[in-house]
């Protein structure tokens, strides 16, 4: 799945962009899958729905829950559909290129990012929550939608990875960067649905709110390599979600 050029690519600058990692097919039963979740939280663990902080407030009462949701968390541990896509071999294929044959799943999440209601996730590096160390992480961030700058797409600034984890600071999900990069550094990454930015584990990165009357949804899994150690202590409880041993 992965190129030469693309694999040097994420080795200087710490990402690579795939062209059509899933299908127009693949999103709709993504999109189909969300809100089947969506609309039966009593059948999930109280972990999987999370909603945007406007929403919990009580200053923001979508019209349906689905848009109030800011992501669906550990969606490989609690729903078979997303295991699925975990094993897929390109996705394997694109791990193993980057990280090793041995990888696991350590992380899984869709990213809402819903119309109105959502806000910042803020500036950070996600081996900052992880700390896998070596830290042979990376983020598969997958478009269900087309993302843009004006609906929150990722930013990053190419080339952050190669510094180690930057001083990070705050709670749940404002749990970040101290310092933000100068403006001049960072990247925006539109993308077309089905469309996947690569990124390494310690790739600066950040998303602005959404702006525009449409969503923008996202699957987002992290692999890890299999033999890393995953020290000190954060606020998330990591812990790995299902491995893979090639088989």
């Amino acid at each position: 799945m992965l190129s030469e050029t693309q694999v040097q690519q994420f080795t200087d600058q710490g990402f690579a962009l795939v062209n059509g990692l899933i299908s127009a097919d693949d999103i709709e039963a993504v999109c189909s899958e969300i809100s089947r979740i969506c609309e039966s939280p009593q059948d999930f663990p109280a972990e999987v729905i999370q909603h945007e902080p406007q929403v919990l407030q009580g200053e923001f009462k979508p019209e349906r829950l689905e848009l109030g949701v800011r992501k669906l968390f550990k969606i490989v541990k609690h729903n078979d559909f997303f295991r699925g896509f975990a094993a897929r071999a390109e996705w394997l294929d694109v791990a193993r290129a980057l990280l090793g044959p041995d990888v696991y799943v350590l992380q899984s999440m869709l990213m809402m990012k819903p119309p109105e209601c959502s806000g910042t996730k803020v500036w950070h590096q996600d081996n900052a929550y992880f700390r896998i160390s070596p830290p042979k992480v990376v983020g598969l961030w997958v478009a269900c939608d087309e993302a843009t700058v004006e609906n929150g797409c990722m930013h990053i600034v190419p080339g952050s990875h190669r510094n180690g984890i930057a001083p990070h600071s705050g709670d749940g999900d404002n749990y970040g960067m101290t310092d933000a990069p100068n403006d001049n550094e960072v990247l925006a990454v539109p993308l077309q649905p089905g469309d996947a930015l690569i990124f390494h584990g310690e790739l600066f990165h950040f998303t602005p709110p959404n702006q525009t009357s449409q969503r923008r949804r996202a699957l987002q899994y992290h692999y890890a390599a299999c033999g890393c150690e995953i020290g000190g202590q954060t606020w998330l409880d990591v812990g790995s979600e299902l491995d893979f041993d090639g088989s």
